[in-house]
């Protein structure tokens, strides 16, 4: 037996179609239990799975009959098979890769409002949707009929096009490919760069809105093997290595667009961790009445929201400017039964470029004097005047 490079290739195909199902199965569940909201580029990216786990598929059974091997190691019978499950593989390719840009483009059109912003962004699209229609195409009707380009191999009658044209449109797709992740990934250091957050939260956000980046970084490495897509007599070997990296480029992308959408469970993991340690540390406190101020350890109190004015009227929401970390903010809230809000926020003097709207938890409010004013139901009400005492204790 000669060479045979299709397990290296099935190897690649295993991982990054286990890590693709992964990042989408929790980006799907920040969606759905935290965020509580789907948007057209969750559907989006479904789909973009949907067509990569088809594309694994068909490179998977190729790498059965043949894919990876030299033509003389194959069985005659198998090249044809091997070959077609190849055609379908660059078609698919073309549709995951597509899709993928099409999501992420989505995504920044949903956080930015600069309108140069948002012409960038649609200009990128109309390219990579153009050049990749036409590459899909060209991919399709490369052969004249369609089934020559595996039937050859049985002696059918057909032609093909210049065998140069398709590993030249192959590179000017993969350039237009790189360009497109390079703007979409460099596009969120833009749209952060004037919003008043500290510099950890900054580089975080923008490290996993740019993970598109790395997509980019595969189809270059790509460009190189690709002057082998020409059909020789050695097809099924010499292209190996433009397989494995067809399956990482858009690998990649998949996990690139899930991983930026999985802050909120980085964030909710982290607040379940703090939770754990401060009831660890405070267990025994509780005594069924509102705590005084310095009872309440420090990582509760510095989460809390300090209210400039507000009205002690029967209401589930509030609308003031507050002062939260030493910021003023403008602020809508709205209260409900469990302590929960929906915070809608502007800086003030901000430049703007990215759109906020999330929401938190209330772990407890308080008044320019320090008195709580959240009852364990979680609304608003009057404090007990200090001193008053009920059951022998503070109702502070």
């Amino acid at each position: 037996m000669g060479e045979n490079r299709g397990p290296e290739l099935a190897a690649v195909l295993g991982l990054f179609l286990g890590l693709t199902w992964l990042f989408v199965s929790l980006r799907l569940y920040v969606k759905t239990f935290i965020n509580k909201s789907w948007g057209a580029d969750d559907y989006l990216i479904i789909v973009a799975l949907a067509f990569f786990s088809t594309y694994a598929g068909c490179s998977l059974s190729g790498v059965k009959y043949g894919t990876g091997r030299h033509t003389a190691d194959i069985l005659p019978q198998n090249v044809p098979t091997a070959l077609y499950y190849w055609w379908l593989c660059e078609i698919f390719y073309t549709l995951t890769t597509v899709t993928v840009r099409l999501s992420i483009a989505i995504l920044l059109l949903r956080i930015c409002i600069k309108t140069s912003h948002k012409l960038i962004i649609y200009g990128t699209l109309v390219a990579v949707f153009v050049f990749s229609t036409f590459y899909f195409f060209l991919i399709i009707f490369q052969c004249h009929p369609v089934s020559f380009f595996w039937g050859q191999y049985e002696g059918m009658k057909g032609s093909c096009i210049n065998p140069a044209a398709v590993p030249a449109a192959s590179i000017a797709h993969s350039v237009v490919s790189f360009t497109a992740d390079w703007v979409l990934g460099l596009l969120p250091i833009a749209l952060i760069w004037d919003l008043k957050m500290n510099r950890r939260t900054k580089v975080s956000v923008a490290g996993l809105l740019s993970l598109g980046l790395l997509a980019g970084v595969a189809a270059m490495i790509r460009v190189p093997y690709i002057h082998t897509l020409a059909l020789t007599d050695d097809f099924l070997f010499a292209t190996t290595d433009v397989a494995i990296w067809s399956t990482i480029e858009p690998g990649l992308g998949i996990v690139a667009a899930s991983g930026a959408t999985l802050r909120p469970l980085f964030r909710s993991f982290y607040s379940l961790t703090s939770r754990g340690t401060q009831n660890k540390s405070a267990h025994g406190s509780r005594a069924g009445y509102l705590q005084q101020p310095s009872q309440v350890d420090a990582p509760r109190r510095h989460r809390s929201v300090k209210l400039a004015h507000y009205s002690n009227k029967s209401t589930s929401e509030l609308s003031d400017d507050i002062e939260l970390n030493g910021k003023s903010h403008t602020v809508t809230t709205s209260v409900g039964s469990q302590g929960a809000y929906r915070e809608s926020r502007e800086d003030l003097g901000s430049k703007g470029g990215i759109k906020v709207d999330r929401t938190v938890e209330i772990t407890s409010i308080e008044n320019e004097d320090g008195v709580s004013t959240l009852s364990e139901e979680g609304v608003p009400v009057t404090p007990w005047p200090r001193g008053c005492e009920k059951n022998g204790r503070d109702m502070v």
